[in-house]
């Protein structure tokens, strides 16, 4: 079968078949390279198929996958590492303690956490044996990240933990160097402001760095006002 005569098969049959040979995954990937004016909704879609064969290479499995919560009209993105084993369980990101902690951070100025974007780096959940074979991908995992920014567009990114640092910006930067100042990314033809803070994770095991996280906070607020 042919792919170019793909598009006049609509069943679900031929539709499985080309899943099964990821002939489809090409397919889509080819028409997302030839048309400017996809939607945001196929866009995602597009997103989802390639977290899932980033699953695959990653872990060899196909793991569950939660992009977002879907708020994608929103200027605010707060991007994290990946969910914890809890949130897929919930099928919700940041539904678990370091997500409760985060809900307060962001009330203390004024931000309702239901009305941002929230997505991580990763969208499937690593142990600790598959996380150690992330790096070989950190190339793929860059692309689909930016990818991911791209379309959603925001103005402002709270960046949380030193992974999804490092992923956008390098190995030389960390939270603990780079915490607290404005950074600047290239996506959609924009410049989006991004400030790097510690992962709520972390400031439950350390909550004497909470007064730092703090007033990274305050930078995030004084820099929303000021839009």
């Amino acid at each position: 079968m042919s792919t170019k005569n793909s598009k006049n098969y609509s069943n679900e049959s031929v539709k499985e078949y080309y899943h099964s040979t990821g002939l489809y995954d090409s397919i889509i990937y080819k028409k997302n390279k030839t048309n400017q004016n996809l939607s945001k909704e196929e866009i995602i879609e597009n997103l989802l198929l390639k977290n899932k064969k980033l699953s695959n290479k990653v872990t060899g499995t196909n793991k569950k996958i939660i992009l977002s919560n879907k708020n994608y009209k929103s200027k605010i993105m707060v991007l994290g590492d990946m969910p914890s084993q809890k949130d897929i369980d919930n099928n919700e990101l940041f539904s678990d303690d370091s997500g409760e902690l985060l809900t307060k951070m962001l009330g203390a100025i004024s931000i309702d956490s239901s009305q941002v974007y929230l997505a991580n780096i990763i969208p499937f959940y690593l142990t600790k044996e598959e996380g150690k074979n992330i790096k070989k991908y950190n190339s793929l995992l860059r692309k689909i990240v930016h990818e991911h920014i791209s379309v959603i567009n925001p103005e402002t990114i709270l960046l949380l933990g030193s992974f999804a640092l490092q992923t956008l910006f390098g190995e030389e930067y960390s939270i603990a160097k780079n915490r607290g100042q404005w950074l600047s990314y290239s996506a959609a033809n924009n410049s989006i402001n991004i400030i790097p803070s510690f992962h709520p994770t972390f400031l439950l095991k350390q909550p004497s760095q909470k007064k730092k996280s703090w007033e990274d906070l305050q930078e995030l607020q004084k820099k929303l006002n000021n839009a």
